[in-house]
């Protein structure tokens, strides 16, 4: 027998009555909360479905370790209460010599425990099967079982409150899939793959949770991508479904929005070649006209419905669903690209006006160094088809060279509204 802790406790001065008392109370304090704890974890769920799951992989090794010290907290806890029971009917009903008695069992070592099991081949002939150890030492194997268990305990439930309501909205989303399956005649091993991948990861989350946690926490990325594919197949057979029963008036749709597309780029054709009468650089985007294919695979998916392949129609209507909608915002895109190309050319214009009107009031119009830019400006301008880019250039040596000769320009000098200036030149000018 191998002793832990105290001597033999009839070695021991007896306590006071007094301290008696208190360390019988804390003992049974102990006890009691210990009893609790055991209560609780017996209660608590996720212990529940581990003692009855069938684990695998890193939580099943978790968990082999943490349940030995289940029945080792067990084993010692039964012990200790055992010891605290007796300490208090000796309390009660006294005996030979009951402070030396009481003392030995509060403070010395007194409880026997088997040890822990051990292979035969690792077992000597004179080893000792059992340990004696003091309830403070009792109290503290307890305290570290309870600890290691709940810490498994815990890491597997925060794990699976991550997973199992992600597991629960997959299962559900594979159940919808299986019904519009049939509902669209799919073939039985379309979703073979799908239906594997779920498989795998509701085996993993329910027998392996803790293969999923990392130092950051649970990892749902492989549930977050199947929940990717499971949604987009979903939507691709809604869409099946969709064309089976209004194969006619989606068709109809989609050609009047391909006409709608149509109409944008003839209109868009129509202005770049406006554009290109009036302005040489830059040079006019080209405006491609994607409606002989877009005619075509709407012809193509007649063939798709005479074979009755509903979900590959459905696919294919979303894609040039896509694809319309796409051609239209780019031929708006390029229309508003040209139509800024002419607003550019009317604001430089505008702006050459202003400043020839600033200069009529500053008496400069016909000044020697802004004769030639003025002339410049305009002629780029006024060019059929202008080069925008020089134009800017040109307008901005103009202003440039107004802004110098108006800074020596006294308020004498400043020519009245009808000298020297056209009705049109004191009209809108700026400052």
């Amino acid at each position: 027998m191998r002793h832990v802790a105290h001597e033999s406790g009839f070695g021991m001065p007896p306590m006071s009555w007094e301290g008696i008392d208190h360390a019988l109370n804390r003992v049974r304090g102990e006890a009691d909360r210990i009893s609790l704890h055991l209560v609780g974890l017996d209660r608590h769920g996720a212990y529940r479905l581990l003692c009855g799951a069938d684990l695998s992989g890193r939580t099943r090794r978790r968990w082999e370790v943490a349940d030995s010290h289940v029945h080792r907290l067990w084993r010692v806890h039964a012990a200790f209460a055992a010891v605290v029971a007796r300490a208090g009917r000796l309390r009660e009903t006294g005996g030979v010599d009951p402070q030396s008695e009481l003392t030995h069992l509060l403070m010395g070592a007194c409880l026997v425990l088997p040890l822990d099991e051990t292979p035969p081949h690792e077992h000597g002939l004179l080893d000792h099967d059992t340990e004696v150890i003091d309830l403070a030492e009792a109290t503290a194997r307890m305290t570290a079982d309870y600890e290691a268990i709940t810490e498994v305990v815990s890491a597997v439930e925060t794990a699976w409150d991550a997973l199992h309501p992600r597991l629960g909205e997959l299962e559900t989303m594979w159940q919808e899939v299986g019904t519009l399956s049939d509902m669209v005649e799919a073939p039985e091993d379309e979703h073979e793959d799908l239906r594997a991948e779920l498989e795998r990861v509701g085996e993993t989350v329910r027998r392996d949770p803790l293969a999923l946690v990392t130092d950051g926490g649970v990892d749902t990325s492989a549930m977050d991508r199947l929940r990717e594919v499971l949604d987009r197949t979903r939507g691709e057979l809604r869409d099946a479904l969709r064309m089976r029963d209004s194969y006619e008036e989606s068709v109809g749709r989609l050609g009047s929005a391909i006409d709608d597309v149509e109409q944008g780029i003839l209109r868009a054709h129509a202005l770049r070649t406006r554009v290109l009468t009036k302005i040489s650089s830059p040079v006019a985007i080209d405006v491609p006209d994607p409606v002989p294919g877009l005619r075509a695979a709407v012809a193509e998916m007649d063939d798709l419905r005479a074979r009755r392949r509903w979900r590959a129609l459905g696919a294919r209507l979303g894609r040039l669903q896509h694809a319309v909608h796409e051609a239209a915002d780019d031929a708006r895109e390029r229309e508003r690209d040209l139509d800024g190309m002419l607003r550019r050319r009317a604001e430089l214009r505008g702006r050459l006006d202003a400043f020839r009107a600033r200069a009529v009031r500053l008496g400069l119009a016909e000044h020697e160094r802004l004769v030639e830019p003025h002339g410049r400006a305009h002629w780029e301008l006024w060019n059929a088809p202008c080069d925008l880019r020089a134009a800017t250039i040109a307008l901005s040596d103009y202003q440039r060279t107004l802004q110098e000769l108006a800074e020596t320009v006294t308020p004498a000098d400043r020519t009245r509204a009808g000298e020297r200036a056209s009705d049109g030149e004191n009209d809108g000018g700026v400052r």
